[in-house]
């Protein structure tokens, strides 16, 4: 009887751990749909059309954060009072939070090449088509002005995208100003090609390493969640029949 005793304190304690680290994953979550929603701006910005499906992940991320928080938070609560219905309710919540993940990394897999397809095909849209230069005051401009002085780097691929492009065109210019190594160098003047000159990368690695950088926290966590999200339900249904045969 002892020895049923200490295991089922144990479990109480298991679970308490398990959904406080579901609690800070939350946190990690809601903190990089915040950094989506407000600190990728300049990254959303350049993608021109497609920006509203990266806004909508980082909705997703502070979505799923917030639940995730109060989920600890309920399991938690649950476990130290000994509550069934709260750890009924976390089952129920965090089975179908586990389920919308897996459902989810599996739609991620299957369309990852299209998606990157088609961030690189809008991205270069934007740039051919809507960036206007240096001085120029609308956000996919001001974008990509960020994103090139930020990490020294010039058009899509290389400084030859500006070729044909809407911003030659108006300006006459070969590349704009923010892509010179030396912004005060009179020889870097938009027309003077030699490549001592103009950043020799293009901006779309960067844009990308970022983007895969954050990617990674974000499968990471994911990930982590899922096997402690397992971990919880096993727990919480173990509580739940044990505090049901006590009373």
């Amino acid at each position: 009887m002892s020895e049923l005793t200490n295991l089922y304190a144990c479990f109480k304690y298991l679970m308490m751990f398990f959904t406080g680290i579901i609690s800070v994953a939350g946190g990690v979550l809601l903190g990089l749909g915040l950094w989506i929603k407000y600190g990728a701006g300049s990254f959303i910005q350049a993608i021109g059309p497609f920006s509203t499906q990266f806004i909508n992940i980082g909705y997703i991320c502070i979505g799923v954060g917030s639940v995730l928080v109060v989920v600890g938070l309920v399991g938690c609560c649950g476990a130290w009072k000994e509550n069934r219905c709260l750890l009924l309710l976390l089952f129920c919540i965090v089975s179908v939070v586990y389920i919308a993940e897996v459902v989810g990394a599996v739609l991620i897999f299957i369309y990852k090449d299209i998606v990157e397809s088609v961030v690189r095909n809008v991205s270069r849209d934007s740039l051919m088509n809507a960036y206007a230069g240096p001085v120029a005051t609308d956000s996919v401009s001001q974008a990509w002005n960020f994103i090139m002085l930020k990490y020294h780097c010039c058009g899509f691929d290389n400084y030859t995208d500006f070729t044909g492009s809407q911003f030659s065109k108006s300006t006459g210019l070969s590349y704009p100003k923010t892509c010179c190594v030396n912004l005060k160098d009179l020889e870097c003047d938009g027309k003077n090609m030699q490549t001592t000159l103009i950043h020799a990368k293009g901006c779309f690695r960067s844009m990308i390493s970022v983007i895969q950088q954050q990617s990674t926290i974000i499968g990471s966590t994911a990930a982590g969640i899922c096997v402690l999200e397992v971990g919880t339900m096993i727990v919480s249904a173990v509580l739940f029949v044990r505090i049901g045969q006590r009373k």
